[in-house]
């Protein structure tokens, strides 16, 4: 089956797409953070399907459309390399996981110690894991989004917005999007080149 730039797709293609999916949202605890940053490992380092940092670059595209960050993030790799069918066969991967745990733990939840002591040091591990994991996502899109003094003014206005305000973050994305344009016109005085905004001008 041809992608939409008419490459041919091969069956090992979609087979490794499903595969490597399933296996991050497997092994892989924290959510969608956690599996940017082992996507981007995976596709970008190891099979060379993307571009080096091209996930983080494309994060506040992939974040910008509803639904789960880790389901987005499976869509935008498997259409990448393997159009429609591979967003398909991606997404399915890993969503299977999770459908297949939370179905295993629902059954027998009246089983599980809850107040075990163990139990919730282990969970305290895992947040704390978890820190670290979205401090290197927050560092790695930090050098792709906060470039001038603007850019450094508008995060510190929508972080100060949901702490002290507690405004929904939908809203302050729908004021980046007016934002970015309109800085770029009046500051900037153009629109810069689509290379730059990919990270292909660096």
């Amino acid at each position: 089956m041809p992608t939409d730039t008419g490459r041919q797709v091969r069956p090992r293609e979609l087979l490794i797409l499903f595969w490597e999916f399933f296996k991050i949202a497997a092994l892989v605890v924290g959510g969608g953070y956690a599996i940017l940053l082992v996507a981007e490992d995976v596709f970008a380092k190891k099979l060379k399907w993307l571009r080096d940092n091209e996930l983080v670059e494309m994060l506040v595209l992939i974040q910008t459309i509803p639904g789960l960050l880790a389901g987005n993030i499976a869509i935008y790799i498997g259409h990448r390399r393997a159009g429609m069918l591979g967003a398909v066969v991606a997404l399915f991967g890993v969503a299977l996981p999770s459908y297949l745990i939370i179905t295993l733990v629902a059954t027998g939840f009246a089983f599980i110690p809850v107040d075990s002591p163990v139990l919730l040091c282990m969970f305290r591990g895992v947040r704390s894991a978890l820190a670290g994991l979205m401090l290197v996502a927050f560092l790695r899109l930090w050098k792709q989004a906060v470039r001038d003094y603007a850019q450094l003014a508008l995060f510190i206005l929508c972080a100060l917005s949901i702490a002290l305000l507690h405004i929904a973050p939908g809203w302050l994305i729908l004021a980046g999007l007016v934002f970015g344009p309109v800085y770029c016109l009046l500051v900037c005085r153009s629109m810069p080149p689509a290379s730059e905004l990919q990270g292909g001008g660096r």
